[in-house]
């Protein structure tokens, strides 16, 4: 049994990472003695308590509220006042960018100009989609994005920045550390391209701005691509880029027009930020630690949380460790039995748990193959569950959106007005479309997994009746049709004149083949129609569609994304699919009942403007 430390509600579990404004650490919700799911719990410095961090904790999750619960900023918020204030989110194994570029950098592991402009990309996404909900982030910085080690970036302080960005200048630590990041001034929108900026600079030459803008553009005159490995000077079309977001030439005035530079930036160069794997490259660096997470995760799911309870404390308090770690290790049994997941899949994993001390060792291992197949099958079902409810939550608010537009439709005075609301309905009908093929997939694969455990369950029972009925003292006879060594009798056969050459019981056995199961999709991310192509106008009274081939983690996560089929031109359609497809979720490929790594094809439609 772990360690772990009582925070509020969660049972903390491990540090995964530590900034100037606390920690962020991995945390166990537990439902009475029993695991629940994981957890990503932010603890605040003594700095930021004092500063008052606990009185800012309403605005926290209206900030949650009004970013909508997208994946770009972390799912799941819930803050928790008193002496330990915390902010939690749903788990995403990774680490934050700030760990990143210091590891590479340690390490020597070149970043390469396609990982910055990629990482860079998903956190400038992130800020202008803040922008345009009215929120501003004020405190940007390497620590503010976590990056998954499937190669995913949120902006997981985004919900909390606003109110960080505040209580900031109360914190010694924050301005010493961070004061880099904070060079661009007091209005919202250049302060946050700077951080941008600097996150930039930073992932390009693994250095540090430094403080004062004539200090800023000393150092981006003589900065050269060490992330690369290479001394050769930024490439032109990048350092002018930083020049407008670090030292206001031709600044910005807005997120629209930066974000035209920005994509100008990704698909006019010699740059792909989309060609190489950053989940491969988090996969290399951070490899050992993932395999820690992932062992010490898999041991928390087991473990037994009695001594976290109310019942468990007052036994902590009465006794040592060693006086009632029997009492716990019998409450851990009761705990397994008492734990019904739900549905055919449940009663099946019951009935294995009761039948694997009564086979022998080959009975037992098909049981826990079955087991774990229902247990995939459950996993399964809860993420169909969830990307059901997310649905749910898209076909209402576009419900809301036509309601909204009709009644624009009926103000509407001039035939311009008119035509641009009626085109912007004709789009929500198209949406609204597209979420009904959605759910009606998403309906077939939930009847497709039921049926999957109705079958799981049939062939545990089969596997569990023989066992149970057979009669304990008196050992079956086979039949002498069947072939087999016969140990009825202790009289030895006689041997045929011509033996036959003995065949490995693998070849000879069908059922010994592996039964594989392509990933296929679960909740499609519609992609969004590419600014380029709007504002060049191009092609806009027509539907595009472009071809990927995913390939798709045990986990579920997209690895890595290839274009089968694109749309011509550097419009930026394929790379926003991509994105899509990087957002989507996904049923791993299963061998022999067991999530593993395989592709997928899928089509992402951009459906006419007009």
């Amino acid at each position: 049994m772990a360690t772990y430390t009582r925070t509020g509600s969660f049972l903390l579990a491990g540090q995964l990472a530590k900034d100037p404004f606390g920690s962020i650490h991995r945390a166990v919700v537990t439902t009475g003695a029993a695991f629940e799911r994981h957890m990503l719990v932010r603890t605040f410095s003594d700095e930021i308590v004092q500063a008052g961090i606990n009185t800012r904790l309403t605005d926290v999750m209206k900030g949650a509220q009004s970013l909508g619960g997208s994946r770009a900023y972390g799912q799941g918020y819930r803050t928790e006042a008193g002496r330990v204030p915390l902010v939690a989110c749903e788990f995403v194994p990774g680490r934050s960018l700030a760990q990143l570029i210091e590891k590479a950098r340690m390490e020597q592991i070149p970043f390469g100009v396609d990982h910055a402009l990629s990482v860079i990309q998903g956190v400038a996404q992130s800020v202008v989609q803040m922008h345009g909900k009215g929120l501003t982030h004020g405190v940007l910085s390497p620590h503010s994005v976590w990056v998954s080690f499937e190669g995913a970036t949120q902006l997981i302080d985004a919900p909390y920045a606003a109110s960080l960005a505040v209580l900031a200048p109360k914190s010694v630590t924050v301005q010493t550390i961070l004061s880099p990041y904070f060079q661009g001034g007091d209005q919202p929108l250049a302060r946050d391209l700077f951080g941008i900026g600097a996150i930039l600079f930073e992932l390009l030459t693994f250095e540090k701005l430094p403080v004062g803008l004539d200090a800023v553009g000393a150092a981006l005159n003589r900065a050269t691509l060490k992330a690369a490995q290479e001394e050769a000077p930024l490439p032109p079309e990048i350092k002018s880029f930083l020049s407008r977001l670090l030292l206001g030439t031709t600044p910005f005035t807005n997120m629209e027009t930066f974000n035209q530079e920005l994509e100008r930036v990704l698909y006019d160069g010699d740059f792909s930020p989309t060609t190489f794997s950053l989940a491969f490259f988090m996969h290399t660096l951070f490899r050992e630690e993932n395999d820690k997470d992932t062992a010490a995760m898999k041991a928390e799911q087991s473990d037994n949380y009695t001594g976290y309870t109310a019942v468990g404390e007052a036994m902590r308090s009465g006794a040592g460790r060693a006086e009632h770690i029997d009492t716990l290790q019998e409450e851990q049994e009761k705990s397994k039995k008492n734990v019904i997941i739900g549905g055919v899949a449940a009663a099946a994993l019951l009935v294995l748990g009761a039948v694997f001390f009564l086979g022998g060792n080959r009975k037992n291992s098909e049981l826990a193959a079955l087991q774990q197949q229902l247990a995939d099958l459950q996993r399964q079902q809860a993420l169909q569950e969830q990307a059901n409810m997310d649905l749910k939550s898209k076909q209402a608010a576009e419900v809301l959106k036509e309601q909204k537009l009709q009644e624009q439709l009926s103000q509407a005075k001039s035939a311009t007005e008119k035509e641009a609301v009626q085109k912007q309905l004709e789009e929500s009908k198209l949406q609204k479309a597209e979420l009904e093929r959605q759910a009606k997939e998403l309906a077939d694969r939930q009847k497709q997994l039921q049926a999957a455990q109705q079958a799981a369950a049939a062939k545990a029972q089969a596997v569990v009746e023989p066992t149970r009925q057979a009669p304990p003292s008196v050992p079956p006879v086979a039949p002498p049709s069947i072939s087999g060594p016969q140990q009825t009798q202790n009289i030895p056969a006689p041997a045929p004149s011509n033996p036959a050459p003995l065949v490995p019981q693998a070849e000879t056995n069908p059922v010994a083949q592996a039964v594989e199961v392509p990933a296929t999709l679960v909740n499609q991310v519609a992609p969004i129609f590419p600014m380029r192509a709007m504002a060049q106008k191009w092609e806009l009274n027509k539907d595009h569609t472009v071809r990927l081939r995913i390939f798709v983690s045990e986990s579920g996560q997209a690895l890595t994304v290839k274009v089968v089929e694109g749309v011509a031109g550097s419009y930026g359609f394929d790379e926003a699919a991509i994105d899509a497809a990087k957002q989507s979720t996904y049923q791993p490929a299963t061998r022999d009942g067991k999530p593993v790594k395989g592709w997928t094809e899928i089509n992402f439609r951009f459906p006419k403007r007009r």
